[in-house]
């Protein structure tokens, strides 16, 4: 967009010169290049044009303009970049000096020098400071090197909103370490949970054995499999408590008000503990010379008790 517009002056006798406005201000200039500015809804009178001979007027805008500018620029941290987003408010304050310059096409000088004046900011900071980035570039942008040639052809800023953060690659970079971590706090939410249960379920099972309910105890150990492995290797380590189980069973066994199916169910729960080891087995036994499993013959007993 260009700033200034060129028209040669024409003089009447029957009409006004034009009147300028708050966004719209008129330069006179004649052959020895002298300078009239009329801003501010002024108007030059018909004798002052006459009288400075003046044959040029440049039409300059006043508003206030807005540059919006969104790129990546690099951090202090090799590789990575901060996603600048800035919105530069600017006008002229200095038609004259615009004019001298010929900067009317002064979007193209911000252009150019927007992404040196954001470099030398943003590569003094690492990646994680994309707040300070902010702030410096917020409260330190009147005294930059784009800034000061900005007021050198009659252009001020007068205001800048910015918004930094990472750049693209960046965010997602961090946002599979967020995946990650988040996975990493389930699996130990999901542990945590885990071991819970197997240590309530360890004192349940832990008060069944001390209380002698042993066959109580290797039925709640069925719950979870941990609990299940403790019980096992103690059955199968403790001579001991391996008898106190046969004891049980058997006495389930001669019990005339089990149900002969429960008591089934029940026995194939222990013989489960003991894939390789009847229960009653002598502990030092060789392996060859076994005797029949005690269950069988307690399973006899149950029959002859039942009248079968």
């Amino acid at each position: 967009m260009n700033l200034i517009e060129v028209q040669p002056v024409k003089f009447s006798f029957f009409e006004k010169p034009p009147a300028s406005s708050m966004t719209q201000a008129f330069v006179y200039t004649n052959e020895d290049s002298n300078f009239l500015v009329v801003k501010n809804g002024d108007r030059i009178s018909r004798s002052d044009l006459r009288a400075g001979k003046y044959t040029k007027v440049y039409i300059v805008n006043m508003s206030t303009l807005n540059f919006q500018y969104e790129n990546e620029v690099p951090s202090q941290d090799r590789g990575r970049q901060f996603l600048v987003d800035l919105s530069i408010d600017y006008k002229v304050v200095d038609p004259i000096s615009l004019i001298q310059q010929g900067a009317g096409e002064i979007v193209t000088y911000i252009k150019k020098k927007i992404p040196y004046w954001l470099e030398e900011i943003t590569c003094d900071y690492p990646i994680s400071e994309a707040k300070r980035v902010k702030r410096h570039i917020e409260d330190l942008h009147e005294h930059s090197s784009m800034v000061a040639g900005l007021k050198q052809v009659g252009v001020a800023v007068t205001d800048i909103n910015v918004l930094v953060k990472q750049s693209t690659h960046d965010q997602e970079h961090d946002r599979e370490f967020r995946k990650i971590d988040q996975e990493y706090e389930l699996e130990q939410h999901r542990r945590e949970k885990k071991l819970n249960n197997a240590s309530f379920l360890a004192n349940e099972i832990q008060d069944a054995i001390e209380a002698g309910n042993l066959i109580k105890a290797v039925l709640i150990a069925e719950e979870n499999e941990d609990a299940r492995s403790i019980v096992k290797n103690r059955i199968q380590n403790e001579e001991r408590f391996r008898i106190e189980v046969q004891e049980q069973v058997r006495n389930i066994l001669l019990d005339p008000a089990v149900d002969e199916v429960e008591a089934k169910e029940q026995i194939e729960k222990i013989r489960a503990y003991f894939p390789h080891d009847p229960i009653g087995r002598e502990k030092n036994e060789p392996q060859e010379n076994h005797y029949d499993d005690p269950l069988d013959e307690l399973r006899n007993i149950y029959q002859t008790t039942k009248g079968e």
